[in-house]
């Protein structure tokens, strides 16, 4: 039995004392207000309590007043976050031979040059096979460990906190982890693989096998984001509705394809949408576990801008590759969120 309505009940109990029945009283005909001395108020009280009630309303009632206040707080989130974007945007239609050098205005000659060059071309390969990775591995985890976490309960419960550890470490501590672990001659991974008789594999060496480790690394540390979002999206799921599944005869796998997942969409494209952007925009793992090799196996976008930022020193063309890469988070964003609302419609 809910303990809510009885809960209320001896509040009010506690809070209004038992009253004395008292003559019934005609309500029929609208009777004057009065005041503590027994009189009708005169017009200067009933225009002070006016004055009190549309006191009240602008600060209670009035729907402009929330937007006053934090106007001026989300005016000033909105400047920090749009003036970078518009610098770039800026910056990139002019050109300078050195740093502090007279800019001279080449208009999207920088964006050109950028589509012309094989290198930067390869790039964006290397970047979309690297969010592929991350995308087809990190959701079927992030799946799997959330409904496993949704049914631990009582001392289980703990599993669930710690699962933000790995979100917690830096990028480079990332990648100084996964470079000790697939280390080719005392790594753990190898040393496993030998004991089932496989050969040793030099993980940074092969191209294929260092995009991979570049690929487990980025899920390793934001696969905790991502099963934080399904299973808060699994906690709003109507017990009713899996109980209605149960007894139908639903099996687990069908009640969580034909119940759960349709009802979570929001939460799995938000975290598809969360972990693509951190994979695009992903730098200190590549840079501490790769450098962008073997052979530019692994340079992707963000490699590609860190060296012509800081080693060929070519901001303006920089500043390019940032919007490009800000160009590509929004197709993908778009895209995501267009499927989910396809999807809904579709569940529902």
């Amino acid at each position: 039995m809910p303990l809510q309505p009885f809960v209320i009940y001896i509040a009010g109990s506690l809070h209004c004392p038992q009253r004395k029945s008292v003559s019934r009283v005609d309500t029929s005909s609208p009777q004057p207000e009065v005041t503590d001395a027994g009189r009708p108020p005169d017009r200067k009280s009933r225009r002070r309590s006016k004055a009190r009630r549309d006191q009240s309303s602008l600060v209670g009632h009035n729907r402009a007043v929330p937007y006053l206040l934090s106007g001026p707080s989300i005016l000033m989130v909105i400047a920090l976050l749009l003036f970078p974007v518009v610098y770039a945007v800026f910056g990139s239609l002019f050109d300078t031979e050195f740093i502090g050098g007279t800019p001279e205005f080449v208009g999207l000659a920088q964006y050109v040059d950028l589509f012309q060059d094989p290198d930067f071309l390869w790039s964006i390969g290397r970047t979309f096979v690297f969010v592929a990775g991350v995308l087809v591995i990190g959701i079927p985890l992030g799946l799997v460990f959330a409904f496993a976490l949704s049914r631990a309960t009582g001392k289980l419960r703990f599993l669930r906190g710690i699962t933000i550890v790995p979100y917690l470490i830096s990028g480079i501590a990332t990648a100084v982890i996964f470079r000790l672990v697939l280390n080719r001659d005392f790594g753990e991974v190898n040393r496993v693989l030998g004991f089932f008789g496989i050969e040793e594999l030099a993980w940074f060496s092969n191209p294929t096998l260092a995009m991979l480790a570049s690929v487990l690394a980025q899920v390793w540390s934001d696969l905790p984001l991502v099963i934080l979002l399904i299973l808060g999206g699994l906690m709003t799921v109507d017990a009713d509705l899996l109980d209605a599944a149960d007894v139908d005869g639903a099996t687990g796998w069908k009640r969580a394809w034909r119940i759960s997942i349709p009802l979570i969409i929001p939460q799995l494209a938000l975290a598809t949408i969360l972990l693509s952007y951190q994979a695009l925009t992903s730098l200190g793992v590549i840079l501490a576990l790769t450098g962008g090799g073997p052979v530019d196996a692994t340079r992707t976008l963000p490699i590609a801008l860190y060296e012509t930022a800081f080693i060929d020193l070519e901001t303006n063309k920089a500043m390019a590759i940032v919007i490009v890469i800000l160009l590509f988070n929004a197709v993908l964003t778009l895209g995501y969120w267009a499927l989910s609302r396809r999807f809904e419609l579709e569940a529902a």
